[in-house]
């Protein structure tokens, strides 16, 4: 059995978004990288059988190889968005935070009415570009999940290290003047997180998003920021110093809270406030 790719023509019917799921060949079953089951299929996502059938062998996930694509040098695409970025003033406006956090973000332009953020894995190769236009996010095509890692934020250092979702939120702990990186969704870039970390036991704080409560298939409930940010505190455990998970006091994300006021001293205060994992 083969695991094909999701598709804007063809979305996951478990989170209904079109990338990083896969449905088998004979459409009974999903892995959804986002909606948890109580069964995990690594780092692809969580299985959830939409038909029943004892005869099909769901443990081995094997994607269907695409027609052969051009390879993207996604460093080279990265570099040229990022030339291309004249006004970097005018995302700084929309989103909220400062032109020089989006210059260490790398911000770029992609000349077709989006913004572009490279993703890194945790040896600092960039393996894919993000893209945002207006509210809708997507990616280049080719690319993998990673990490949006700023310049000047150093993988061997003892400073607290805060890990928060996307690149805007990341934006915004560098203008609180934290170290940070940003992840790709509320449960990616696992493994490219704790190759991050392999160098220093550090203190870690992962910044929570506090998202609306959403359904699972089975009828059961859970909050994908909360869930995900708790997923990887123990995940990281064994590689950090000390865990913790920091809710944001007002809005939704550390983004908003900035928006509404937030300083460096009350993120700080809320931070030592909260236990460790």
């Amino acid at each position: 059995m083969d695991w094909i790719r999701v598709s804007k023509a063809k979305p996951c019917p478990i989170c209904e978004k079109p990338d990083w799921c896969l449905m088998s060949d004979d459409g009974n079953a999903i892995i959804c990288a986002r909606i948890e089951s109580d069964r995990k299929c690594g780092e692809a996502g969580w299985l959830h059988k939409l038909v029943e059938d004892s005869s099909k062998d769901y443990k081995k996930v094997r994607v269907r190889k695409p027609k052969p694509t051009v390879v993207q040098d996604f460093y080279r695409l990265a570099m040229e968005y990022r030339k291309n970025l004249k006004r970097p003033d005018v995302l700084s406006k929309a989103i909220g935070v400062s032109v020089d956090s989006l210059t260490r973000m790398q911000a770029g332009w992609d000349s077709k009415g989006s913004y572009s953020f490279p993703m890194r894995n945790g040896f600092d190769k960039i393996i894919g570009i993000r893209l945002r236009c207006g509210q809708k996010k997507f990616a280049v095509a080719g690319s993998r999940a990673g990490l949006f890692w700023p310049v000047r934020v150093k993988q061997r250092s003892c400073k607290e290290l805060w890990i928060c979702e996307g690149p805007t939120d990341t934006a915004a702990m560098l203008d609180l003047g934290f170290a940070a990186i940003g992840r790709s969704s509320c449960n990616g870039s696992v493994e490219h997180i704790k190759n991050f970390l392999r160098f220093q036991r550090r203190q870690v704080l992962i910044m929570v998003d506090k998202d609306k409560p959403k359904k699972r298939p089975d009828g059961s409930g859970w909050r994908p920021g909360r869930d995900g940010a708790y997923r990887l505190a123990q995940e990281i455990k064994g590689c950090v110093a000390n865990v913790r998970c920091v809710r944001p006091q007002s809005g939704k994300d550390i983004r908003e809270w900035l928006l509404k006021g937030a300083t460096r001293e009350q993120v700080l205060a809320v931070a030592y406030d909260t236990r460790y994992l």
